[in-house]
């Protein structure tokens, strides 16, 4: 399985044009984005901030936490799910600048593969949220997800599920099992789950558990 690239973060972000079928104006905007309590809108101003978050963090090369930015936009959703796709573009080229580098999380010391993992993460985990909570369909691109499931959360199968009876499970499910958005009979969920952010040479073989939360901390 390739490790994932930069170009795969504009790809989930792509992945969310369904969501532009709903018009500003429509009341589903405002259904809560589950299981987060924010309403379906400000689940895509988190996309946003999160992956800002990111440049900021990748482009400074940071080795400690610095303070998030802010954009705290009062903006529509149909320009809230383009700020997603910009935002995407940048820290896409911030990433392919990183070359070898690393860069401060708060799950390691992430590489550009671990940084593209945890933005797929949240681009397509909050996409799902937000479109579930608009009754769209959304689709999520299968080998995104799998490059995605198989670099920041290794310990997930990458076949048949013991207990599911459905044979293959697919890429998509395992990121929404993993990070609780889905059930898979045989696959436990953990409401701490973590990224493994930092290259695969240096993984300990258990799965990553969050241990403390921040306020300031997307996730």
């Amino acid at each position: 399985m390739l490790e994932p690239a930069p170009a795969d973060v504009v790809l989930a972000a792509q992945a969310l044009t369904p969501l532009a079928a709903v018009p500003d104006q429509d009341p589903r905007w405002e259904q809560p984005a589950v299981p987060t309590l924010w309403p379906a809108d400000r689940a895509l101003q988190h996309i946003t901030d999160a992956l800002l978050y990111y440049a900021g963090h990748v482009a400074r090369r940071a080795d400690r936490r610095l303070s998030p930015l802010r954009t705290e936009s009062f903006a529509p959703p149909s320009e809230l799910l383009d700020n997603v796709l910009t935002a995407a573009y940048m820290l896409t080229g911030l990433l392919r600048d990183l070359g070898t580098g690393r860069a401060w999380h708060p799950s390691g010391q992430a590489d550009a593969a671990g940084w593209t993992g945890m933005a797929v993460t949240e681009i397509l985990v909050h996409g799902h949220d937000t479109a579930t909570a608009l009754s769209v369909a959304l689709p999520l691109p299968a080998q995104v997800c799998a490059r995605t499931v198989a670099r920041v959360f290794p310990w997930m199968p990458t076949g048949a599920v013991a207990g599911t009876g459905a044979g293959m499970v697919a890429a998509d499910q395992l990121l929404l099992a993993v990070t609780g958005r889905v059930h898979l009979d045989g696959l436990a969920s953990d409401p701490d789950w973590w990224w493994q952010s930092a290259p695969l040479s240096e993984w300990d073989g258990q799965p990553r558990r969050r241990t403390a939360r921040s306020s300031h901390q997307p996730a």
